[in-house]
């Protein structure tokens, strides 16, 4: 192969600007998305690629893939201005045919065999198959980049958003974005999962909204979830072992007001060991427990702590005493839920009178030992309708 023809076909090629002018029109004619790109940038992309062909050409080999920059430059610049990779790859391919055709017809110019021609004509067509090769890399690579810093910004806005520290720019920017009424209602949301529950919470969260007919919009937040809830929930249970907290409805710009009440329900249902769906309507006058610690210390100590004295069988008191409450102070109905005989269970409500003082017939004993009950079971005991 004649180097001097070559060198000189290059240099033709490097200097014939009408590839330049005619890849711009190609371009804006053929290919979608390309309509707002300004004239600077293509004509730059098109100089970048004359000049890899040229560097090809006097390489004699076709770059790998990772040898070549230029698929990185391009992919980001388009991307940036919104022109799709399908568009982006054609629009390669566009200018490339550009080149090749300029290069056939200044080939016997200068002197350039037409076998040679051929050999330059493959080239072209290598590089063409490597840099598409790095482009739809760099364009993976790109998007879960970029789907990455998307979930971190949509984590972060509802964080800020439940908890109340968004400007009212900053939370009308959010609610445009995820599609949020500002006038409401909305629910902050608070979930926990079950001891041991290694699961998403988050992702809990939202498929139980799904199921529920309404919209989630849910953030990791330490071992739970946080989110933000639109739409009325039907009845549908979350997962087991999951329990959901519901502040009461409120405008988006009240929404810290729901986070908190949110938080008051789920550690309300955290000490009385409720699970599923919560809020302060379910856990009625429980929600009590936490606000009144003085009271809910003087009725443990009245009605609990003289029964644990007695060891595991003061534990076996207190089950026939919440089986009692739970039932409707039937007898029969308590014991067979345990399941023990009717006269046991009457056996144990007498010690359980003996050792508190408390007639469980009188009003005030129902009340308080509910209360206290309550307060010592614990999380992980069971569901609302299974709890006092």
């Amino acid at each position: 192969m004649d180097q001097t023809a070559v060198r000189a076909l290059v240099d033709s090629l490097g200097s014939d600007d009408a590839i330049l002018e005619e890849t711009v029109r190609v371009l804006r004619d053929s290919v979608p998305g390309y309509d707002d790109v300004s004239t600077e940038s293509l004509l730059a992309s098109a100089r970048r690629n004359r000049a890899l062909s040229i560097r090809t050409i006097l390489d004699g080999r076709a770059p790998a893939p990772e040898q070549i920059d230029e698929p990185r430059t391009l992919m980001e610049e388009r991307m940036g201005q919104g022109v799709s990779i399908v568009s982006v790859l054609a629009g390669f391919r566009l200018s490339m045919s550009v080149i090749l055709r300029h290069l056939l017809d200044l080939a016997p110019r200068h002197g350039v065999a037409a076998d040679a021609a051929l050999t330059f004509s493959t080239l072209l067509w290598s590089l063409g198959d490597a840099f598409t090769t790095q482009a739809v890399v760099v364009y993976r690579d790109r998007s879960i980049a970029q789907a990455v810093a998307d979930s971190s910004r949509r984590t972060q806005w509802i964080r800020d958003a439940v908890v109340g520290v968004l400007d009212r720019s900053g939370l009308h920017a959010g609610a445009a974005t995820f599609d949020l009424p500002l006038d409401g209602p909305v629910r902050a949301v608070r979930v926990d999962l079950g001891p041991g529950d290694a699961g998403d919470p988050a992702g809990r969260l939202q498929d139980w909204a799904e199921r529920a007919g309404a919209r989630a919009l849910a953030a990791p937040r330490g071992e739970g979830a946080v989110g933000i809830l639109i739409g009325d929930v039907g009845p549908a249970a979350p997962a087991a072992g999951v329990t959901v907290a519901l502040g009461p409805p409120v405008p988006l710009a009240d929404l810290r007001e729901s986070f908190d009440g949110a938080t008051r329900v789920l550690e309300t249902a955290r000490r009385v060991g409720w699970q599923g769906v919560v809020d302060v309507d379910r856990l009625s006058w429980r929600m009590g427990i936490l606000a009144s610690p003085e009271a809910t210390e003087l009725l443990h100590a009245r009605h609990v702590e003289p029964v644990l004295a007695e060891g595991p069988f003061g534990e076996l008191v207190l089950e026939a005493l919440g089986a009692y409450l739970q039932h409707g102070m039937s007898i029969p109905l308590a014991a067979a839920s345990i399941p023990v005989h009717v006269n046991t269970l009457r056996y144990r409500l007498k010690r359980y009178q003996e050792l508190t003082g408390a007639d469980v017939r009188e009003l005030q004993t129902l009340i308080e030992a509910s209360w206290a009950l309550s307060a010592h079971r614990g999380v992980g005991r069971g569901t609302p309708s299974e709890q006092l």
